[in-house]
């Protein structure tokens, strides 16, 4: 079944919000594309910081895996993924 599209402000806006009211992180799954041009997919990921830099500037956002607990992957380091290069958002396609 395909989904409906989301648009890039909604995904931004809900990247701006990293937890739940609750102090929980807020997990979503995202697929983008990498500076180097890898089609990067993680089912279970979180928003965080993308480094020194100004994300709101360079408009670049930090994206972690982690598990359904919210607990970072072993050995995955956070991507600064370029908000331009996000293709899905909690399955929807971004537009």
């Amino acid at each position: 079944m395909k989904k409906e599209p989301i648009y890039r402000r909604q995904v931004l806006d809900e990247l701006d919000v990293r937890t739940h009211p609750d102090g929980r992180k807020r997990i979503f799954s995202i697929k983008f594309v990498t500076a180097e041009g890898k089609l990067i997919f993680f089912p279970q990921a979180y928003a965080c910081g993308a480094g020194r830099m100004n994300n709101k500037v360079f408009r670049v956002r930090g994206i972690q895996a982690c598990d359904c607990q919210g607990n970072p992957e072993k050995g995955i380091h956070v991507y600064p993924v370029r908000i331009y290069n996000i293709i899905q958002y909690n399955g929807h396609p971004v537009q």
